[in-house]
């Protein structure tokens, strides 16, 4: 799989500029989350969704009669929620983790169209290829000492650092994560005749967004997008 999407992003960096293609820009509002396996919900995790946004530039290429190519250059960001507790008297704790992620991402979508109305209503998937360029996470802890009968409360922040292997030593201001997400866009969405766009997008990473396989987490998004094709070329 991974060879696969690696071949068709290539095939769309050095596909040539032809006719009836056009290019334009895009943006809209991601709703965040994490697929977690049961090994992590076990462990008394609960994930939930956080918003995001996405913004770049998109081009159209026709291929073959209704079909068409449309990759993406994005900025894109995702992350998620989680908290989870500890009740082990006389120490009870809550934690609440915000995580922030923004890749640089590149989409290869192949799209049918269909005329309908005054526009084109079109469906379509693909794979992308994301690289993190930066990130935070904020942790936000309370605990209580039944014993003491004091409460502690204290926020945190780790910078997210992208590395391939997992660290010999974790830092505790640093959250670690590997580099690069790879995975599979399905969208629909309609077309106007003046190049303005709207669609749905679901996006699903393939791989393991942490190093432990046993405990596999991917990144995951609802999209809404809008978009305008600027340009066409002849």
């Amino acid at each position: 799989m991974k060879k696969i999407i690696l071949l068709a992003l290539l095939a769309v960096g050095i596909a040539p500029v032809h006719a009836q293609t056009s290019v334009g820009i895009t943006g809209g509002y991601n709703l965040n989350s994490i697929r977690p396996n049961s090994s992590i919900e076990a462990m008394g995790y609960n994930v939930s969704s956080r918003s995001g946004w996405h913004a770049g530039l998109v081009a159209d290429k026709r291929l073959w009669k209704k079909y068409y190519l449309q990759p993406q250059l994005l900025l894109n960001e995702k992350g998620y929620n989680y908290t989870y507790g500890m009740n082990e008297a006389p120490t009870y704790s809550f934690n609440k983790f915000k995580t922030r992620l923004l890749y640089l991402e590149l989409q290869a979508n192949l799209l049918f169209k269909q005329q309908t109305g005054n526009g084109k209503l079109f469906v379509g998937a693909g794979p992308y290829i994301a690289r993190g360029i930066s990130g935070l996470e904020r942790w936000d802890g309370q605990s209580y000492n039944s014993n003491m009968g004091s409460v502690v409360r204290f926020t945190k922040y780790s910078v997210v650092n992208y590395r391939s292997k997992a660290p010999d030593y974790a830092y505790g201001n640093i959250t670690h994560i590997k580099p690069y997400d790879k995975g599979l866009n399905f969208l629909a969405g309609y077309e106007l005749k003046n190049g303005l766009f709207f669609n749905v997008v679901y996006s699903l990473e393939l791989n393991n967004r942490g190093y432990d396989n046993n405990y596999k987490n991917k990144n995951t998004y609802f999209g809404l997008t809008a978009g305008y094709f600027l340009k066409k070329f002849s």
